[in-house]
């Protein structure tokens, strides 16, 4: 059996944006076939393993003190030993760090999202060390600043969440990982916060995950 670690953000939590409730500032969850990596899941079967480790919120190597104990690089490490043998890990983050407070470039994003890609590039209890894939995030909506979640992002969003691709596929070359841009693949992003995927994006993702997750483990 192929173990393959998903780990992610609220986009591969399954943010479902048709749910959001005012008075909670929050929605629910995507049911598990209709999030990526359930669709991943049931599209390779029994001879794989789809381990899911997504958290709304969750960073790279920022502490966000309106969400605290989402920090990327701390629960990745925790997960890479728990999770022990892994075959794959995917890492699907970086959108939270778009948030203004944080002030981050976007290469700044892409180097928090290395870091993650070589801690996860470590052998432990002498396994094999895991491949890595690395998603890039599909670029935030141009007008978030404007969207229920827009005092967060800022008017300054969409312009860096538009170079993470190229960013991002400079990582995966210079470590050697397999790579998706969802930005190549015209995701729909909802225009209630201009952030969160649609049924049809993870569609979308889940049929590019599984032919690359072929790809990579035979």
């Amino acid at each position: 059996m192929k173990n393959i670690l998903c780990f992610g953000d609220s986009n591969t939590w399954g943010y479902d944006y048709t749910t959001y409730d005012p008075a909670l500032g929050a929605g629910q969850r995507l049911p598990f076939e209709e999030r990526w990596p359930g669709i991943v899941q049931n599209a390779l079967g029994s001879g794989y393993r789809i381990i899911e480790d997504a958290l709304n919120a969750r960073t790279n190597m920022v502490e966000d003190p309106y969400f605290p104990h989402r920090l990327g690089i701390a629960s990745l490490e925790t997960a890479l030993d728990a999770q022990a043998p892994l075959d794959l890990v995917i890492i699907q983050m970086g959108v939270n760090e778009l948030k203004h407070m944080f002030n981050l470039t976007a290469g700044m994003i892409a180097f928090g999202v290395e870091k993650l890609v070589t801690a996860a590039q470590q052998s432990y209890y002498n396994y094999p060390v895991p491949k890595v894939l690395l998603i890039a995030p599909a670029p935030v909506k141009e007008h978030i600043a404007d969207m229920i979640f827009g005092f967060s992002y800022g008017p300054l969003a969409y312009e860096k969440s538009m170079q993470l691709g190229a960013l991002y596929r400079d990582v995966a070359e210079r470590h050697g990982c397999g790579f998706i841009d969802c930005g190549e693949m015209d995701f729909k992003i909802n225009e209630l916060d201009g952030l969160h995927y649609d049924r049809e994006d993870h569609a979308k993702l889940g049929r590019a995950v599984t032919a690359k997750i072929k790809e990579m483990l035979g």
